[in-house]
């Protein structure tokens, strides 16, 4: 008896893309076929033997026609990669291959990495489980000129002879995302099958930066996962080539232009703030925080989210504030009392200071602080440093592990809002 469901779709999310003027609905659908067969051992017991599909994907609008049209296309390209689940059980009982009654099942979801004029990107997370011990995902990055709907490569948008630099940049920032020295050996500190590093198959070109990812039995063992990298466009300017494909994405945010944001993650969290002028000398920030759940190295109970602001003194220029899931949020102004991590005692602060503290962070909820925050006169342009540090007894765990050194001695993620 063959038993066949009917194509599932619904609508589930909408998202705008920074970089162009891109909207994009994700759905969903699911298609599955059922056949009554034997089970291919000694108990030639009878089962139904089932495939199943399940798809992620977004429907996009832009008002940029050739753009959008290029973009639907490759993703229904994309779409139809996967083998139909008739085929797959056909094959599969013709082969012999129906070992248990257990079923066979794939999922397959896209998304829209970046989009430009120029050039956008589609990124794809697979997970099948075919049988056997256990499933097997894999993440892609598929690169295209916009204008043509072509796939495009490394080779296309980086200078000649870029290999080199590239695999240099992107290992030094590797492993500072990674908390590790530069001699310190891959193999025996990020459990890397070899201690020579490789740049990985899958790359792509983020809003945030060139996107990494390196999929299971790449560099380390299948219980590692996916490991991901985003390489900010700022450290590759050297070998991007002027007013080529990454231009758009390489150039500055602007609050003139919309919402401004900014995005870091390394082996301890993952940070995102966002800047937008609502009003006059008005900006709202909101800097969201989630830790790595997954990374055993760095194991803490307790921790803070800071964000400085080395053109601001007084409280005033606060005009309100907010935090979720922080247990206290405090305002240091210019001449208060803080602690110094380097110099181990209190010092007397130089500009404002904003910290939230969580007495007890050991769970994965996401942490925010939002402030609106009143600009200088004659300031067209504001610095944030910002940072989340997690302490064990004495030791000390900080987010950058790089970066710019702040007036408590920490290392802070610096931007520049213009």
């Amino acid at each position: 008896m063959n038993v066949k469901t009917i194509p599932l779709l619904f609508l589930f999310s909408l998202n705008t893309l920074v970089a162009s003027n891109i909207s994009t609905t994700m759905e969903k659908s699911s298609d599955k076929f059922c056949k009554n067969t034997l089970l291919n051992d000694d108990s030639q017991e009878e089962v139904d033997f089932c495939m199943e599909n399940k798809t992620e994907y977004p429907k996009v609008s832009s008002t940029n026609k050739t753009l959008e049209k290029h973009l639907r296309q490759a993703i229904e390209k994309e779409r139809k990669v996967q083998e139909s689940p008739k085929s797959h059980v056909l094959k599969e009982i013709k082969e012999g291959n129906v070992g248990s009654a257990m079923g066979h099942e794939s999922s397959l979801r896209l998304k829209v990495l970046s989009a430009t004029d120029k050039t956008f990107t589609l990124e794809g997370s697979f997970y099948a489980y075919l049988g056997g011990a256990h499933g097997m995902g894999n993440t892609i990055f598929i690169n295209y000129d916009s204008k043509t709907g072509k796939e495009i490569g490394l080779k296309d948008v980086f200078v000649p002879n870029y290999q080199k630099k590239l695999k240099e940049i992107v290992e030094k920032e590797y492993r500072i995302q990674s908390h590790i020295s530069e001699s310190d050996s891959l193999k025996d500190k990020l459990d890397w099958f070899e201690n020579e590093f490789v740049l990985a198959e899958a790359i792509g070109f983020g809003e945030d930066g060139l996107h990494l990812a390196y999929n299971a039995y790449e560099i380390k063992a299948y219980a590692s996962g996916t490991t991901n990298i985003v390489i900010p466009y700022a450290l590759l300017t050297s070998i991007i080539k002027p007013n080529g494909y990454l231009a758009p994405l390489v150039k500055a945010q602007k609050l003139s232009e919309g919402k401004v944001q900014h995005r870091f993650s390394d082996a301890l969290s993952s940070m995102n703030l966002s800047a937008e002028r609502i009003s006059g000398s008005k900006l709202k920030l909101i800097l969201q925080v989630s830790r790595n759940p997954y990374n055993y190295r760095m194991k803490a109970s307790k921790g803070s989210i800071s964000l400085s602001f080395p053109q601001l003194s007084s409280k005033s220029e606060v005009l309100s504030k907010s935090s979720q899931n922080i247990d206290k949020l405090m305002l240091y102004p210019k001449g208060h009392k803080i602690y110094n991590l380097s110099q181990k005692k209190n010092i007397v602060s130089e500009y404002l200071l904003v910290e939230g503290e969580v007495a007890k962070w050991t769970d994965e909820k996401e942490r925010k602080i939002e402030l609106i925050l009143n600009m200088p006169e004659n300031t067209d342009s504001l610095k944030v440093r910002y940072r989340m540090t997690l302490k064990n007894g004495k030791q000390f765990f900080n987010t950058p592990y790089k970066g710019t050194q702040g007036q408590q001695g920490f290392e802070n993620y610096e931007v520049e809002i213009r």
